[in-house]
């Protein structure tokens, strides 16, 4: 806390300061002991064991008090108040190495190391050390180089670790130890220094190991060599009763030692008296000599004889206060002073080397010794704990702030800067106030570190039911005179028997929270203290601080400003008691409170610090940047009175206002505003805009009341600067249309030319009619109607064109990036929209709609809108989308499908993907509800095509399959109310047309179907197209029924094909050939029943169709099938077919009536002929089957002519080649020159 400033003393100016805390380690919870921890051990310890330990150390202690030399390490009874001063002290222990670089926090069961480069906030090393039981009984030294430091136990055990905190070494203190004896607190060391002694290239440091009961060792140590003994001494004659301190004066190489003072001996000097000598180093043995004065030498040669000296012994009462001594010392920066803190609470100041006596203090004498922290005396729970906390107000721990002024800190946690002339403190009127008992640090960088430890107790909570009769009421209860007597005499008869019988109560557990800081105190400017202040959120010191140095107070109440929450209040009470106008402007531009109110609050805040008033003053220069509030009615009213229910009052009021505007405005060039008034306008204009978006989504939200509750700062931080064309995009596009109506209606002037390509961003799956308010309409006078728009409020001074202009000479194009993502968009934008606009954008949206989101009843729906609202063009596109929605809807089209390439097919490719979603069994039902409106609105269109369309529809399906054109004939039979083909012409030109255009072989028992669902012939009078017609379907009758005969015998063929090859011979000649041969290759030869039969059927169809060939042709093929069949039994058949003699001329008696017409000889011989010469070239020798086939076609002429008996001549051949073993081809017997050579061949063989 900074003090106010004195310029009595520039050496006792008292200092300015500030506190960080740059760690702290919050431990577990334990148990808190309000007695010394040796207590602890003697519960472990036999009666014998500590009546042991106390008999050798005090009959040590008896000899060292006698002079007797004792040249080793021994132990001794230490003062009753060094014991007590040094438990009084917190556990941990801190240390700074040179120059501040690092420092050392020794904790229960480390030390961790910190480096100075970012403020000891992070750990660069940490070394493990065992608990210890007496924690406040250790000690840390850095090395000079700060790259060792060496740590020491209770027991005397010194750990060195390097800068990671890695353990280098472990010195082993050499007193005798016995492990069944309590620890002796005298084998502690009270002293490490690492000394400036080089001791040569091997080892890097001197390091001198001082114990409490006055043994020195010095060793020289080395990170990588470790340590040796270099030599040792005791202080036992000086010191009988151990040393308290120890320190090293550098410069004088003196080692300088504190302990028990010789208040007896009047001849010794003031700094012996009280318990503080120098040493010499020697460079052999002793190695140490006490400096001393002549008077010292010559009383030291008289001295006392022995039974003086054992009357001066005390042992029984080691306690006795009259002995005091030494605890603490610590050299002054320049060395040429010591500080002292002794037992009794004494402070002394010595000059250094002479050891002569600077000034002291009696503990009485010091200024507050006695004061407890007002957190203590002023909080009651706190007060209950300051006896465990606060033992004593004895001064614990002492460094140099300066070279004339010292650190002090006592027990109570009092921290104060001294003037070691006065002792004032010169950290103000009262000391810095500390947890119990903190240690501190030397100076550096303009200040020191503390340690300090809070701790806290938990309220006490009893368990319900918990049994307490084996404790005994808490230290905090008040118990009476009697009770603690019982108390003290149970332990006295404990303490000499260890009889449970006389064992006292336990106590209490009292549970206690530690929490551990590492803080600084350093000294700071009015500056570095003020912001720190600022920081810390001291707001009432940082302002007197203000006015006593006179900073400014505008950081103050800008840092209020940002940690406050925005209202009427804090506008009021910090933000209008802010000078800076730059600053203020920014904080209304740019903060958005998270109250809509406070919002709006801030904007008109802002606007007043704008108006005219300030940019009048602006350009006299007599604002110095300060805020200025304006008010164009302050004064304006003076000596009048109006009444605020009168209209004419209130309309003179608004004259007034007016007028003085129009005064101020006539002090303003616009044309030469200088920079501060544009910045001016600049931040007005932005305001306006700030506000009128406030207002704008307070609309949006709802209202006030709604608003009040629905406001989203950060929503607004966004909306508030975003191009208003871009918000009005977004809310189209989150299909906001409420919140866009009210964008358009107070935005209009700049949205109203984008009006339809803002429309065009509503999302496609978003309903019209959901924004149908939104739409441009026409009226009936054929005009475009505009769009109802209002304003907030009446057009400010700053928004007219002489300032603007001047404040943003280019205007910015707000909706380029909509045309830039969209650039079909820009063909709608126009300030003035046109009816053909209008019209051209309902059927662009209509597409962008369907083909965004395939959503046709939307788009369907948008085309209604329009043609409501008086748009002209859309019919066509009604009509399209009605298909469209058809084929979503009910036909369930592809996905693939849009409406793009809908508008794009033909009509019949639109009735034909209609009907092809159709189910068979929905088909006869899908004809009137699907194909008939849809022809109907082809007609509608162009007159003539539903026929046409309908034709060819029928065409088509016929030419793949008749199973839909029967279920299409079938719904237009004549005896049906509502046939679909009504025209009798028009439905036979179909059926005929469609039964000769279909391709398939499978479909005549459809077509027979077709052909049942024809009207028939009447006897009326008709038409000659109509009796043209009917004869045409009596030739399809024969048709169908010759494909018939076709189908039984396996020769399917369609019936396009028998109408094309009815007057072609050849054709037909080859479907007789193709009738006749399928049937000799069958798997299962036909019986002679079922040749008949074929043999009927074809002269049946050369009968009925295929007039164009004879029926002997016929007769020819089918014989010549009967022959070339390779049955025996169907050549013998084919016998019956022809004449087997030149002469014969009637059949015989038992030929059947059809035999009768038999082929003609000639031709007969010439079929057999031709198909024993067959048999014989497929034979593959004599043997095989197919050379009988060849004998018995050959044996169907019974008058052999010439030509039959050549061939049977050849067949015999084969046999004389067989016999004469020539292995010979038929065939190749056929194709010799000669069959004699042959044989001449065979011969000669």
């Amino acid at each position: 806390m900074a003090s106010e400033v004195d310029v009595e003393d520039d050496s006792e100016s008292n200092i300015l300061y500030d506190l960080t805390i740059h760690a702290d380690w919050p431990q577990e919870a334990e148990v808190f002991n309000r007695g010394h921890q040796r207590e602890k051990s003697k519960s472990n310890v036999s009666l014998i064991g500590r009546l042991t330990s106390g008999t050798q150390r005090a009959i040590w202690t008896f000899l060292r008090t006698l002079g007797i030399p004792i040249q080793t390490a021994s132990p001794c009874f230490l003062p009753v108040d060094l014991v007590k001063l040094i438990n009084c002290q917190i556990n941990w222990h801190v240390e700074v190495g040179s120059e501040g670089k690092v420092v050392a926090i020794l904790q229960d069961q480390c030390v961790e190391i910190r480096s100075k480069r970012d403020n000891y906030e992070s750990i660069i090393g940490r070394g493990i050390v065992p608990r210890d039981p007496y924690p406040q009984w250790r000690h840390l030294a850095w090395s000079p180089d700060n790259t060792m430091l060496a740590c020491s136990q209770s027991n005397g055990t010194v750990d060195v670790f390097d800068l990671v905190g890695t353990q280098l070494f472990s010195i082993e203190d050499d007193t005798p130890k016995d492990a069944s004896l309590p620890l002796d607190l005298s084998c502690a060391v009270a002293g490490l220094i690492f000394t400036d002694h080089k001791p040569g290239e091997k080892w890097s440091s001197e390091l001198l190991v001082v114990n409490f009961h006055g043994s020195l060792r010095s060793y020289f140590v080395d990170r990588d060599n470790g340590f040796v003994l270099n030599h040792s001494f005791v202080f036992n004659q000086q010191y009988p009763r151990g040393i308290g301190a120890v320190t090293y004066h550098p410069e004088t190489k003196l080692l300088i030692v504190g302990g028990i003072g010789s208040y007896g001996n009047e001849t010794a000097t003031k700094s012996v008296q009280e318990g503080l000598t120098a040493w010499r180093n020697l460079s052999d043995y002793p190695h140490y000599k006490l400096v001393t004065d002549y008077e010292q030498d010559s009383s030291k040669n008289q001295q006392k004889g022995l039974m003086k000296r054992l009357t001066s012994i005390n042992l029984l009462n080691r306690g006795n206060q009259a002995q005091d001594g030494i605890f603490n010392m610590c050299l002054s920066p320049d060395k040429k002073l010591l500080a002292t803190l002794h037992h009794s609470g004494k402070l002394s100041i010595w000059h250094v080397p002479s050891l002569k006596l600077f000034h002291t203090w009696n503990q009485e004498d010091q200024p507050g010794f006695d004061e407890i922290s007002p957190e203590f005396t002023e909080n009651p729970r706190r007060n209950k704990t300051l006896r465990d906390l606060v033992t004593c107000k004895n001064l614990l721990d002492v460094n140099w702030w300066n070279k004339q002024t010292i650190i002090l800190a006592r027990s109570t946690g009092a921290i104060t800067l001294s003037s070691v002339k006065t002792l004032k403190n010169l950290l103000g009127n009262s000391p810095e106030w500390f947890e119990p008992a903190p240690r501190v640090t030397p100076v550096h960088d303009g200040g020191f570190l503390g340690l300090e430890v809070e701790s806290k107790f938990p309220m006490k909570r009893r368990l319900v039911g918990s049994e307490d009769d084996d404790y005994e009421d808490s230290d905090d209860e008040d118990v009476s005179l009697v009770t603690k007597a019982a108390r003290f005499s149970k332990n006295v008869l404990y303490y000499v028997t260890d009889n449970e019988r006389f064992q006292p109560p336990r106590k209490k557990p009292k549970i206690v929270n530690r929490t551990y800081r590492l803080i600084c105190l350093k000294s700071t400017t009015p500056e570095e203290l003020y912001a720190r202040k600022i920081d810390n959120e001291e707001y009432g010191e940082a302002l007197a601080l203000a006015k006593a140095y006179n900073l400014d107070s505008d950081l103050v109440y800008q840092r209020q400003w940002k940690k406050s929450v925005v209202s009427m209040a804090s506008i009021q009470d910090y933000l209008s008691k802010i000078n800076k106008r730059s600053w203020v402007l920014h904080e209304c531009l740019e903060r958005i409170p998270e109250n809509i109110d406070a919002t709006k609050e801030l904007l008109e805040f802002g606007l007043r610090g704008t108006d005219l008033q300030a940019l009048v003053a602006i350009g006299k220069g007599e604002d110095g940047g300060r805020f200025i509030l304006c008010d164009l009615e302050e004064g304006l009213y003076e000596d009048m009175s109006f009444d605020d229910f009168n209209p004419e009052d209130q309309r003179r009021k608004e004259e007034l206002r007016k007028e003085r505007q129009e005064q101020l405005l006539s002090q303003v060039d616009f044309s030469s505003l200088n920079l501060e008034q544009r910045e001016l306008c600049r931040v007005r204009l932005k305001l306006l805009q700030y506000l009128y978006r406030l207002k704008t989504y307070e609309c949006i939200l709802g209202g006030e009341s709604a608003a009040a509750e629905r406001f989203n700062h950060k929503f607004f931080q966004k909306f508030r600067s975003q191009n208003i064309v871009e918000a009005a995009v977004e809310y189209a596009r989150n299909s906001d249309w409420k919140a866009l109506e009210i964008l358009m209606t107070y935005h209009g002037e700049k949205l109203s030319e984008h009006r339809l390509s803002i429309l065009s961003n509503f999302s496609e799956t978003t309903s019209p009619s959901e924004y149908k308010y939104l739409l441009p309409e026409v009226n009936d006078e054929g005009m475009v109607v505009d769009w109802n728009e209002d304003e907030w409020r009446e057009k400010d001074w700053s928004e007219f064109d002489n300032c603007r202009l001047v404040v943003e000479p280019t205007q910015i194009d707000l909706g380029a990036s909509l045309y830039e993502e969209n650039p079909e968009l820009q063909k709608f934008r126009a300030k003035k929209l046109t009816k053909e606009v209008l019209s051209e954008w309902y059927i662009y949206q209509a597409f962008e709609i369907e083909r965004c989101s395939r959503l046709v009843d939307s788009a369907l729906e948008l085309i209604k809108l329009g043609l409501e609202r008086g748009i002209q063009g859309l019919n066509d596109m009604l009509d399209d989308l009605v298909t469209m929605e058809m084929l979503v809807y009910e036909c369930n089209v592809e996905d693939t499908l849009t409406f793009e390439e809908l508008r794009q097919m033909a009509d019949y490719d639109k009735l034909e993907l209609i009907m092809s979603k159709s189910t068979e069994e929905m088909y006869t039902k899908n004809l009137h509800r699907w194909m008939v409106p849809f022809l109907s609105q082809c007609e509608r269109r162009n007159p003539g095509s539903s026929k046409t369309l309908l034709r060819d529809y029928i065409i088509t399906l016929a030419k793949s399959d008749f199973t839909l054109c029967l279920k299409i004939f079938e719904s237009s039979k004549t005896t049906l109310q509502n046939p679909l083909i009504r025209d009798q012409e028009e439905l036979l030109s179909i059926a005929l047309e469609a039964l000769y255009a279909c391709e398939r072989e499978d479909q005549l028992n459809l077509a027979v179907k077709i052909v049942q669902c024809l009207p028939e012939k009447t006897r009326g009078k008709q038409s000659s197209e109509l009796v043209k017609l009917h004869k045409d379907v009596d030739r399809l009758e024969r048709h169908i029924r010759a494909a018939k005969i076709l189908e039984e015998h396996g020769a399917r063929k369609p019936l396009y094909f028998i109408k094309d090859s009815e007057n072609e011979a050849e054709e037909a000649k080859n479907l007789m050939i193709r009738l006749t041969r399928t049937a000799g290759r069958r798997g299962k030869p036909l019986s002679e029943r079922e040749w008949m039969k074929l043999y009927e059927d074809i002269l049946i169809l050369q009968d009925q169709v295929y007039r164009c060939i004879s029926a002997g042709l016929c007769q020819e093929i089918f014989t010549e099938s009967l022959l070339c069949s390779e049955r025996k039994e169907n050549i013998i058949l084919a016998g019956d077919l022809i004449e087997r003699k030149g002469t014969e001329s009637e059949p015989s008696a038992h030929t059947p009536s059809f035999h009768k017409n038999k082929v003609h000889y000639d031709r007969s011989v010439h079929l057999v002929l031709s198909a024993a010469q067959e048999y014989f070239n497929s034979s593959a020798n004599l043997m095989d089957p197919c050379m009988d086939l060849a004998r018995t076609c050959l044996n169907l002429i019974l008058d052999t002519p010439a030509v039959i008996q050549e061939e049977l001549d050849l067949i015999a051949s084969l046999a004389l080649l067989d016999d004469f073993g020539v292995m010979i081809l038929p065939l190749q017997v056929r194709l010799s020159k000669g069959q004699i050579r042959a044989c001449q061949n065979g011969s000669k063989k």
